[in-house]
């Protein structure tokens, strides 16, 4: 009897725990589409501000569903940051789902940005053929206002681009992954500074202080990864999806094709001869598959290039990558053990 009493207990115990709200900080309440632009906003706004994490670390932006969980962690939030440009239109109804209409900015409209520069790959063959990709060979273009990077001649890309779930990847549409080039982000500081401030005025200096820090960390980080890529000697690689463009422009390294040309969906057998050609074409070293992406797309095009597989990622927030400044050199170092 006391043993059926003591089980009963504790389920009832249990059942309370999962029950309760998480214990509320009193703070103003940030929630951040994705890990890379959470690591610098949660470091500028110090101990000032709550800032949440809307996507869980190894998880894909794309098509991201969440749990209910997930979503009563956003409750009482008072802004949200996201990256915009169709990439992560997702975080504002979870927000909504949690209560309230939180102000959004999307970091990626306030920086400078790079057209995705041919047009996309379509889900079957005969929308594949219509395009003509190899007829779209060109470089990165700046938008208008902003100045040419010395490594962007470099930028070329032999092969089609990504097309993917987001609705970014029509011809000429802003490539929405900024936060791939240490100078981008930089600017992207600046914003989210901006935007803590209207939030918080009373924060200001910290807010300032904490952002100049963010931004002579991402300057060392930008001049550390440029030194090393000049001491590679090879420079094109296979890319999983339009994640590297920024990346790869910054530091002058060539994109020779792109595995998916929907990200999560597999090629199509038309897209991947394009690939495979591409590949040949451009003599790239290496294959790059995404740990938050199906791998066996790039399997299986690597074996049949006979070229080697590695990993890049985009995203982070797992060990090893959890901070933007990791990320960027576990990116860097994963390149160096091929491109070197």
């Amino acid at each position: 009897m006391m043993r059926n009493l003591l089980v009963a207990f504790a389920i009832a115990l249990a059942g309370a725990v999962v029950g309760c709200k998480p214990k509320e900080s009193g703070k103003p309440k940030v929630a951040v589409s994705i890990f890379p632009l959470h690591d610098v906003t949660r470091r500028i706004a110090g101990d000032r501000l709550d800032v949440v994490l809307v996507l869980p670390p190894g998880k894909s932006e794309h098509g991201y569903d969440p749990t209910p969980k997930e979503i009563a962690k956003l409750e009482g939030t008072k802004l949200g940051i996201a990256v915009g440009l169709d990439m992560d239109g997702w975080v504002e109804g979870i927000m909504k789902s949690a209560g309230g209409s939180p102000r959004m900015v999307h970091v990626g409209a306030k920086v400078p940005t790079i057209p995705i520069d041919v047009e996309p790959i379509g889900e079957d063959e005969e929308h594949a053929d219509e395009h003509g990709h190899d007829a779209h060979e060109g470089e990165h273009e700046e938008h208008e206002g902003e100045h040419h990077d010395e490594h962007d001649a470099h930028a070329k890309k032999a092969a089609p681009a990504p097309h993917d779930d987001h609705g970014h990847a029509a011809k000429g549409a802003p490539d929405p992954h900024f936060w791939m080039d240490p100078q981008r982000m930089s600017a992207a500081v600046d914003v989210i500074a901006a935007e803590l401030t209207t939030l918080d005025p009373a924060g200001k200096d910290i807010f300032a202080k904490n952002a100049a820090a963010v931004k002579e960390s991402l300057a060392r980080l930008d001049a550390d990864t440029a030194a090393r890529v000049k001491t590679w000697s090879k420079k094109t690689i296979v890319t999983f999806h339009g994640s590297m463009s920024y990346y790869t422009t910054r530091y002058g390294l060539r994109i020779a094709a792109v595995v998916e040309p929907l990200a999560g969906k597999e090629p199509t057998p038309q897209y991947v001869a394009e690939v495979l050609a591409a590949i040949k074409r451009g003599q790239a070293a290496a294959l790059f598959s995404e740990p938050q992406l199906d791998r066996r797309p790039a399997e299986v095009i690597a074996s049949e290039a006979r070229i080697p597989l590695g990993e890049l990622d985009p995203v982070g927030g797992v060990a090893g990558r959890d901070s933007y400044e990791t990320l960027i050199t576990w990116n860097t170092d994963q390149l160096e053990k091929v491109l070197k």
